[in-house]
Parts: structure tokens; sequence; C-alpha cells
């Protein structure tokens, strides 16, 4: 007969052989002694942990002859048929090759057919993460209110990728890796069913490497078999997995407390000549360091037993390591695996890695230049007086040298307008004789007709009203308009030839006669108002005395003045 793998031969049978999920295999028989049954199950873990061989064993127990408190006795010729996969009526379905809505939907026509050879049909969909979206929603209602003959049992590895609406309808189960401590029992176990002799430490080893799958241990335990001649031992482990063994670690992490270099890279030129993966030996020293560091927090704490052999070397070793190194070698080992993915030359960075272990503090000192003890002292004390000095000016009895002839220099700086400093472009000479010459019934017409004058302007170019709708015309005269402006942009946009000659076409048109721009600033304008008022105002002619007397009277329609 053909030889069949370990992890086939030894799958479990009955809700005992289930090991390390107590919580799930103890809720499933309750509820199949008390005959309180769903309609769907939901398994979801990591793999090798038994969601499959566990949803078979429901199939067989809720069909069985001759159920023996909760468990199948797999003695009843249903039992039998289901265990050689010939009843038709349990179906296992992987919906990774069965993930489109057609095979879904042919699943929900058949469900409403009763069973041929057994009580209930049982559906087992594995990897049921991998449906479409269609083909969920095709199962949701069949899922939800399936016929009284129906059960399914869905397993999966990644429950997140499952929509709501389906672990809703489900009763969900949890199951967790095999504990460690349990797993190296059930490899125990099985090595003296087939009479295989092993160490300790070896099986220590494959329960380490399986990450709390059973699949993976019985695997690489029949791989080490198969590889050994008399006893299965904790090199053949190494030499299979490409691991390094402890002792390696050990003395490499003593040469890396002491600094030594060299001794580092022949070390690790040690492991290299054997074969191993730069990436699988950084991941081993990791987690080393991973042990050490639960070893000098938590002595007592189970995991540490678990993940590492406390032996002695391994505590004089962990010694040697402060706190805060041993964070850094951590962190330092984390960043190179992460940079590892994205490497040509893993074992270049693998030996960096291991350098700059070396030297701890060489990233700190790189770049900046030690500073001794006079050069420290001497800047504290040039810090202290500055801060010395600083109170005494806050509290007025110190003036900064130069702060009081600079205040006198801004009092007597005589205060400039907009223009002074180049803000408008407009000739002054011509604002002032449109200012003299003022008419006041063109003015009202510009003002008036202002807002006519933006329309035609949008009507051209949207911009070139956005860049005038600011100004305000205040005065016009001598074929020229005066409009001020409150932004120094706006008044200098306008002044330029484009734009200028586009607006004046407008008003020309708008106005039925020719005005030329004056485009100036508030300030500006103020400026030249208030001094044209005040010229104006010096210019008028005293009154003369006997003639303010003869208008008092007789009034002022009787008088008349000749020359």
């Amino acid at each position: 007969m053909a030889y069949t793998a370990l992890y086939r031969v030894y799958r479990p049978q009955t809700f005992q052989d289930v090991v390390g999920q107590e919580h799930v295999t103890t809720t499933l028989r309750n509820a199949l002694r008390e005959n309180r049954l769903s309609h769907a199950y939901l398994f979801n873990g990591p793999r090798g942990t038994g969601k499959t061989s566990a949803a078979k064993i429901m199939a067989k127990a809720v069909n069985c002859e001759q159920p023996i408190d909760g468990e199948p006795c797999n003695q009843c010729d249903t039992c039998r048929a289901i265990s050689n996969g010939s009843v038709t009526d349990v179906l296992e379905i992987d919906a990774a090759s069965n993930r489109g809505v057609e095979e879904i939907r042919d699943i929900r026509d058949k469900v409403k057919f009763a069973p041929s050879d057994v009580r209930y049909k049982v559906y087992i969909i594995d990897e049921v993460h991998m449906l479409t979206t269609e083909a969920f929603n095709a199962l949701l209602k069949t899922l939800e209110e399936p016929p009284s003959h129906v059960i399914f049992i869905l397993a999966t590895t990644e429950p997140h990728k499952l929509p709501a609406t389906i672990i809703s309808r489900c009763q969900r189960f949890d199951f967790h890796r095999i504990p460690l401590r349990v797993m190296v029992d059930l490899l125990q176990k099985i090595c003296q069913s087939q009479g295989v002799q092993v160490e300790e430490q070896a099986l220590q080893l494959v329960a380490k490497m399986a990450e709390g799958g059973a699949r993976d241990a019985l695997s690489l335990l029949d791989q080490a078999i198969s590889y050994s001649k008399d006893e299965v031992r904790a090199s053949d482990i190494m030499q299979i997995t490409g691991t390094v063994a402890q002792s390696y670690f050990s003395v490499l992490a003593r040469h890396i407390a002491e600094n030594d270099v060299a001794q580092v890279m022949e070390q690790f030129d040690k492991v290299m000549v054997q074969g191993k993966d730069p990436e699988q030996f950084l991941h081993d020293f990791l987690y080393y360091y991973r042990d050490m560091l639960l070893l000098k927090t938590a002595p007592q704490l189970e995991e540490i037993v678990e993940r590492t052999m406390i032996d002695d070397q391994f505590a004089e070793v962990a010694k040697l390591y402060s706190f805060p190194v041993l964070y850094a070698a951590i962190e330092t080992c984390n960043q190179a695996l992460s940079q590892l993915k994205w490497s040509t030359y893993a074992r270049v960075l693998v030996e960096l890695t291991l350098a700059k272990m070396c030297q701890p503090n060489a990233t700190e000192s790189m770049g900046a230049s030690p500073v001794n003890s006079e050069e420290l002292t001497a800047m504290s004390n040039r810090i202290r007086i500055l801060e010395e000095r600083l109170v005494q000016v806050m509290q007025g009895q110190v003036s900064i040298p130069g702060q009081q002839k600079a205040e006198e220099t801004r009092k007597n700086e005589p205060r400039r307008i907009a223009a002074a400093s180049g803000g408008s472009r407009t000739p002054m000479n011509r604002v002032r004789e449109v200012a003299k010459a003022m008419d006041e019934n063109l003015a009202r017409q510009v003002r008036g007709q202002w807002s006519q004058i933006l329309t035609e302007l949008k009507k051209i170019k949207i911009q070139y009203q956005a860049w005038l709708v600011n100004g305000q015309p205040v005065a016009a005269g001598n074929e020229a308009v005066v409009v001020t402006f409150n932004s120094a942009i706006h008044c200098d946009k306008t002044m330029e030839a484009e734009l200028r000659s586009v607006i004046e076409r407008v008003m020309s048109t708008v106005l039925g006669k020719p005005l030329q721009l004056l485009s100036v600033m508030e300030e500006e304008w103020q400026s030249v108002d208030q001094q044209v008022g005040q010229k104006d105002a010096s210019d008028e002619p005293e009154e003369d005395p006997f003639l303010a007397e003869a208008i008092k009277l007789v009034g002022e329609g009787l008088v008349e003045v000749k020359d």
C-alpha cells in the first residue's frame, strides 16, 4: 500500500481527539447531547488547528446511528461511509476553486431536496472567505432559513473578509493556536505509536516551528523521520528547517556584548557556509533576544520556557545586556527584517546589522562632534548670563543699546503715503488738475452709470471687471476720471496699458465722450483733495465791508455792483 502522511493518519475522528480546542469541542458535544443544533456554524482560526476535522466530526455526530455522549461512534455504517467520503449528502466544498455565483446557486437549488442516505445534509464550505460578493449574496437567504434537514459549516482562516451579514447568520467558533506543551505531548504520543526514537529538544523545535498548527508539526515530524536514521535529533530538525542552534546564538550574543566585530563576522560566516538563509537567521536571532528580554523582565513566565531552553549559558549571556542595549538590539533586528524584503543583498544587510549591534552608540554620535566638559561649562554660564539680562530687560531695569535711537528715528520719520512707496503709477500732477477743474455734473453721470460700465466690461472679459469692481469714481473733469482703490494690486493693474485702454473704450461708449482713467489709492486722493481745498480757500478775495453793509440794509436783490 502507498504511504500515508502522518497528518492524514492521525486526523481526529472524535471531538476528544481534537487537541487544544476544548472550548469548541465541549460546546459542540453539549449541543449534540441536548439536541440544540443550529442551522449554520462558522469555524475560524489559524491553519492546521482542526477546523475541517471538527466539521467532519460534526457531520458524523449529527448522522450517527448510535451516538455516545455527543460523540460519533465511528462503528456504524453511516460513520464509516462519511469517513470514507462515500455519502453524497455530506459535501465538502473548496471555496477557493468554487467561488463563483453559479456554484452557490447550484447548492441553493439542491438544498431543498431531502437527504437520501442520512438524517441531515451537511455542507462543509472550506476557505469560505474566497467566495465572491455575488456568491455571498446568493447564499444569504438560504443560510438564514435553510430547510430543517440541512446544516451549513463554514471554515475560514480570515474571518475579517466575510460580510457581516454572513457572520450574523452563523454560530461562530474561534479556534486557537495549539499551546506548545500540548503540541509536544501530541507529537510524543505519535512517535511512540510509530515506534520512533526522538529527542525532547527535537520535539520542542518542531512544535516551535509549527507556530500552533498541528498539521504543520506533523508534516515537519514526518520529514524529520524520513531524514534521520535511528533517532530524530535536534540537529536533524535544524538541518531540515535551516534554523540555528541556541548555543550558537549564545556565543554570537556574547561577542556582540563584548563589541568584538571580528568574532561576530567569523561566527556569521560559519552559518552562511552551511547554506542557512540570512532572513531565517535574523528571524531566529530576533526571537533569541525577545526570549532574553522576557527572561530579564518576567523570569517565571511560561512563554519563555516554551520559546527557549533556559540553560546556564543563556542566563549568563542575558546578564551581559542592559535593558536599553537589549531594546536597541531588538529594534535593530526588526528594522533589518523589514528592509530584507526589498534588499537584493541579504547577506550584506545582515552583516551591516550585526556590525551596528556591536557599536550601539555609533548612530548617536554620527555627525556630531564630541563636546568636552570645559565647553559645556562655558556654554552653561553664557546661557545663565543671557537669562539674567533678559529678566532685567523685561522688568525695565536695563535698556537695549540702540533701542532709544531707533525709537526716536521712527518718531521723527514723516508719515509716507502709498505713493511714496511706488503704490500708484498715475502721475499726481494730472490728478491735481482734475481735482481743481472738477465737473460735478460729469462726476454724477459717471457715478450713476458706473454699474453699466462694469457690466459692459464683464461682457468683454470677466477678469477685467474683477480688477475694476473695487474701484470708486470720486472726481471727473478736464477729460479724465479719478478712481480710488483700497488695494494697491488692483490700482496698479488697472493702469496697465492693455486693461486701461479697454476700460477707457468702454467709458467712452457708455458716457458718450472720451475720458482718461486715473487710478489712485484712497490715501493719495484724500491728500490731493485736502491740498486743493486749502489752496482754494486761500485764493478767495476779501469781502468789501461797504458792500456787506449795503446788502444788510436793502437786501442782495437791490444792490448792483459796477466797476
